[in-house]
């Protein structure tokens, strides 16, 4: 986990609206997301660049492997346009939308980038959703993987990288 420039401190600062202190941050090439807990809400901004006019999709999954199932906040890019929806997978297969636990407040793809600001509870009682509190196992997908001309995921063509995250030391 690097930490974020002052630059991105100060612009999330305004965004989260609150001290930005603990913000987080992974980064690998061209995919950056900072995200940080205030009161019982995890707040994000992801932004990945480099991206053709294209469509595809990445993803935040949050648990250890498609085997044991993952909890997937995926970022989809379809027709110019983003979409940000809450899903789960388990196994090689497609994931399905769950209960949608995730508040969308912009996104956008411009000039070769696409950024989605959203957030999502801590616990969301949703059977689909893991809980995020402590220390847990986030999966990130960071390059745009192919997708069907209807949205629907193609297996990721990078496998995503675990990064283990204990969110109490991302409290803004």
């Amino acid at each position: 986990m690097r930490g974020p420039g002052l630059t991105s401190i100060l612009l999330l600062a305004v965004f989260f609206g609150g001290s930005a202190a603990a913000i987080c941050e992974f980064a690998a090439g061209n995919f950056r997301v900072q995200y940080g807990l205030m009161g019982q809400n995890i707040y994000f901004q992801l932004v990945l660049a480099g991206v053709p006019n294209t469509n595809g999709w990445t993803a935040i999954g949050f648990g250890n492997s498609m085997f044991s199932g993952l909890d997937v906040i995926v970022i989809r890019l379809l027709n110019g346009r983003v979409h940000v929806t809450d899903e789960y997978v388990r196994g090689h297969t497609h994931p399905f939308p769950d209960t949608n636990s995730v508040s969308v407040t912009a996104a956008s793809y411009q000039n070769g980038m696409i950024m989605a600001r959203f957030s999502r509870p801590v616990q969301t009682g949703d059977p689909y959703d893991h809980p995020l509190g402590g220390c847990s196992t986030w999966q990130f997908a960071t390059i745009l993987n192919r997708m069907g001309p209807d949205g629907s995921l193609y297996h990721h063509s990078m496998r995503p990288v675990p990064h283990v995250v204990c969110l109490e030391q991302c409290r803004i």
